[in-house]
């Protein structure tokens, strides 16, 4: 049933707020102006445990819609409900769009994925146009990420890097044109590229880049892992790639996507299919002995 929108709207906008010098708008909070735009049937907001998809157009006030910032995608509803923008998730339903009008510096830049530092001018305000399309429950997010990943496993691992390195991945470049991101530190101790045939010890701790399980680590092997440089089967692809890419006293951390890892059979109870990775590696030695 539609809710009243009569009693919504003096409950809503006047209890505890204030005239705006914008017009159209009611100053809600510490100069955020709100003007609100109701379109949907929804009947409950966001809980902190949901996921929201929204549309989000930014830009400085005066500017054309969107010309700062503009996307529609998926956010952790607790991750939006900070600074300017909790006026909105605590207030729409599903359908519901408002606009706010706030100094930049109460925009959640990080939380919606904008290095703002360089864009937003200080002192200036902001226009965003926001639009709650739809609440997704925890059992709706596993219900979907199930399908997909059954539907176009490939498309969802994809998915998944692309996620984490859009939340994370500051720092990371590429490697080639594969879908391996490394980020390295730390001071060589020897300046060195591992050749063909090398022994190479290493200490490594193996996650499932989709909720962070350990999987594979050096404390099952002692502490750490030594094998032959180029010898076959003796460890997944994207360790060999890793050590490739360091030298001796380096460390790193290294997203390999399912072919570099555990591959499309995975490892049954504890790797699905077609998962990717996150290995934290440090290189710890070599042996340069050549081979009789």
């Amino acid at each position: 049933m539609k809710r009243s929108l009569p009693v919504l709207l003096l409950t809503t906008l006047w209890m505890g707020c204030s005239r705006s010098p914008h017009a159209g708008f009611t100053e809600v909070n510490d100069d955020v102006h709100i003007q609100l735009h109701w379109l949907g049937d929804g009947q409950t907001t966001a809980s902190d445990s949901d996921s929201v998809r929204v549309r989000m157009r930014v830009s400085l006030l005066g500017d054309p819609p969107g010309s700062l910032f503009s996307t529609e995608r998926v956010y952790g509803a607790r991750n939006l409900r900070r600074d300017a923008l909790v006026e909105a998730m605590d207030r729409l339903h599903a359908g519901d769009s408002m606009s706010i009008i706030c100094p930049a510096e109460r925009m959640p830049w990080k939380a919606i994925g904008l290095n703002h530092d360089a864009t937003v001018p200080e002192g200036r305000e902001v226009r965003t146009e926001f639009t709650l399309l739809d609440i997704l429950t925890p059992a709706r997010m596993r219900a979907e990420r199930e399908r997909q990943r059954v539907s176009d496993p490939a498309g969802f691992e994809r998915r998944l890097i692309a996620t984490w390195l859009r939340d994370n991945g500051a720092g990371f470049l590429r490697w080639g044109t594969s879908d391996i991101y490394y980020h390295l530190e730390g001071l060589a101790l020897d300046t060195l590229a591992v050749r063909r045939g090398e022994l190479v010890t290493v200490v490594y701790a193996g996650t499932r880049l989709e909720d962070g399980m350990v999987v594979d680590d050096t404390k099952r092997h002692g502490g750490t892992f030594t094998w032959r440089y180029g010898d076959p089967d003796q460890v997944i692809g994207g360790l060999e790639v890793a050590v490739s890419l360091l030298r001796v006293g380096r460390s790193g951390d290294f997203i390999l996507p399912s072919a570099y890892a555990f591959g499309e059979r995975g490892v049954p109870g504890l790797v699905d299919p077609y998962s990717p990775m996150l290995y934290r590696v440090g290189w710890t030695h070599v042996d340069r002995t050549p081979l009789p």
